[in-house]
């Protein structure tokens, strides 16, 4: 499932993201509240739960769960070539690599890398195995598998991203255990820990990047189906399974192909949360704000539970947020100028909406900076000229 909907980075509805996540937003709270407004079946009944830690890189699978009947087994977890490709419709990775099977530098790849055994490589087939994050301990093996029961609806808790049909799957597995319509199960992903995508049998097979992200092998979704089962009739007949042994460190994956912040540099003459482009004197509603600023890179702080930007208003005799990056109206751009020096520049924009109370305004900008000698990261904060909005 992507929200790119003509199947192109940031492409659809429109060719705005920022107006896409806005529409797409709105499409899911809108279809929310009418299922919410409709419904009629009260929940009823008690609260119970089962929670058992999995090695997904041994599970021996019965037949009634693979796609063939013979029994199949899982692997260690190897990351595949179009990983690094990137996907279609959600953006490029390693340029040069093509996404899906075969990949023509396949033969290239399992010449050069040593590192994935063959016996593992002939296991994950038909994936193009370039990475043994399993072996390397850089992918989680052993991984918490939840199943919640709140009155008649069961939610899944699986520890990673399942494609549609792998989660319809899965949750089709736990209605039968339970004896359930499947309406009353629902599939939650990304629940207590992470591991990458997990795929059906026949989509494993295109490798996609989706395909080349399910850590386990092709028979991933049907190892899934069986352990969730389990405890649907542990669940069931209200016994207990051994919880099994939670990994040394959290199950949430420790690889990762994007390189980090080496440095930051203000460039020659300048400094950190210095203004390049400033703002007007004066604005009337409807118009945009935009204000170009020094910065450092975003992921040396998230500001998770903060604010990249703020709009202030004059109050009182000082400023006060008005808004910030958490709102509509505003967006903040970063954009790596000099990749070799390491300057960057964040653009941030305030589309001033018609009910905007008119007053003294300023774009304030909050970054932070890389030291590329000691790697210490120091924030920073700048200012644009007071402006009028009238």
């Amino acid at each position: 499932m992507s929200p790119n909907l003509r199947l192109r980075p940031g492409s659809g509805p429109t060719e705005d993201e920022f107006e896409n996540t806005r529409l797409i937003g709105l499409r899911q709270a809108d279809a929310a509240r009418r299922i919410h407004a409709s419904a009629t079946t009260p929940v009823r009944g008690g609260v119970d739960s089962r929670l058992r830690y999995v090695d997904m890189s041994r599970v021996q699978i019965d037949g009634r769960y693979t796609p063939d009947g013979p029994p199949h087994h899982t692997s260690s977890g190897v990351i595949g070539l179009s990983t690094l490709a990137g996907s279609v419709e959600d953006g490029p990775g390693i340029p040069g690599l093509i996404e899906g099977t075969p990949s023509p530098l396949a033969p290239l790849i399992e010449h050069i890398n040593a590192k994935v055994p063959g016996w593992l490589a002939d296991e994950q087939a038909p994936k193009t195995s370039v990475v043994p994050g399993g072996l390397l301990r850089a992918t989680p093996d052993v991984l918490p598998l939840q199943l919640l029961k709140i009155g008649q609806l069961h939610l899944i808790g699986g520890p990673a991203e399942y494609t549609i049909v792998a989660g319809l799957r899965i949750r089709r597995a736990v209605a039968e255990e339970l004896g359930i319509p499947l309406e009353n199960v629902l599939m939650q992903g990304y629940t207590n820990g992470y591991s990458q995508y997990v795929t059906t049998p026949e989509e494993y097979d295109s490798q996609q990047y989706e395909g080349a992200s399910t850590l386990f092998g092709r028979y991933t979704t049907p190892a899934y189906q069986q352990e969730f089962a389990r405890l649907a009739a542990a669940l069931r007949d209200g016994s207990t399974l051994p919880a099994g042994t939670p990994p040394p460190s959290a199950a949430i994956g420790t690889l990762n192909v994007q390189p980090g912040v080496v440095l930051d540099s203000p460039g020659l003459l300048r400094s950190y949360g210095q203004v390049l482009t400033d703002a007007a004197d004066a604005y009337g509603t409807g118009r945009r704000v935009s204000v170009v600023f020094v910065t450092g890179h975003p992921k040396n702080d998230l500001r998770r539970r903060g604010t990249f930007l703020e709009v202030q208003r004059l109050e009182g005799g000082g400023w006060a947020r008005y808004l910030d990056d958490g709102d509509w109206e505003t967006t903040y751009r970063w954009r790596r100028t000099n990749a070799l020096t390491g300057e960057s520049t964040a653009t941030i924009t305030w589309d001033i909406a018609p009910d905007t109370p008119p007053g003294r305004y300023r774009i304030v900008h909050h970054g932070d900076a890389k030291n590329g000698l000691t790697g210490a990261i120091s924030p920073f904060t700048g200012a644009s000229r007071p402006f009028t909005v009238s």
